[in-house]
């Protein structure tokens, strides 16, 4: 067991990571190294110091993020809202996220977790699973090499365990496709990942479309990227997204 957390940011009055009103909390370290990463802060698994002098990440023992979020159960049970979390990558904190899951549920607060799906999955079904309500398992790319090159990891795990979770999990697991305009939303990855879905017996997917706005906190670390683009998804560009994914093989 994890006495503290690193925690680089919580958000009350989410809308966006789950049911109703929650509070998302987000966990600093990341086994991947996504070059479109949305939340860059999140990546290294310690502190950093920003161009500004800030320090990024904070410890957080178990009972101050348990007082934390507990300070808005009464809008979780008014909207049927939680606890989200998410990161970086939450399972990399495993040690601490189970005692806190297994404390929110003995409170009977709705959890949630958003994972990039690399994570050991003996433990994460001991450890994590029993005390979740809700799974958001990120796909990004169907074809290893291209994995290895943008994320820096193989997909080979990712994939294993969400085959797994889908096979065996009794909560809901919904799969999510960030759409990274020449990179993941190209028409072999939607459609290799619209057949692995079939395949897994899926029917349903979230889309999610590319926001630039990382590049800004990219900045403010100090650091930068070898992909560069900095404009919204046109809706041009959704719609064949849409269509490649649809599209039957």
């Amino acid at each position: 067991m994890m006495d503290r957390a690193l925690i680089f940011d919580i958000k009350r009055g989410c809308s966006e990571d789950g049911p109703g009103i929650r509070t998302t909390v987000f966990f600093k370290g990341c086994p991947l190294s996504c070059v479109w990463c949305q939340n860059p802060e999140g990546i290294e698994r310690k502190q950093e110091i920003d161009l500004n002098g800030d320090v990024v990440g904070e410890w957080i023992d178990l009972d101050e993020l348990l007082y934390r979020v507990r300070q808005d159960k009464p809008f979780y049970g008014s909207s049927g809202g939680g606890v989200t979390l998410s990161g970086g990558e939450p399972t990399w904190q495993m040690g601490f996220i189970h005692p806190f899951l297994k404390a929110l549920k003995t409170e009977g607060i709705h959890t949630a977790i958003e994972t990039c799906g690399l994570f050991n999955y003996a433990r994460f079904q001991q450890q994590l699973l029993p005390w979740l309500d809700l799974i958001y398992f990120d796909l990004k790319l169907i074809d290893n090499f291209q994995s290895r090159r943008y994320t820096g990891c193989s997909n080979h795990t990712i994939l294993n365990n969400f085959t797994r979770l889908i096979a065996n999990a009794e909560i809901p697991v919904v799969p999510r496709i960030p759409l990274i305009p020449g990179i993941s939303d190209t028409e072999h990855n939607l459609r290799g990942m619209a057949d692995y879905l079939r395949k897994n017996g899926v029917d349903s997917c979230s889309l999610m479309p590319y926001n630039p706005m990382w590049h800004d906190k990219l900045k403010q670390l100090g650091k930068s990227s070898c992909y560069d683009r900095s404009t919204f998804l046109t809706p041009e560009e959704q719609q064949a997204s849409l269509r490649y994914f649809r599209k039957q093989q």
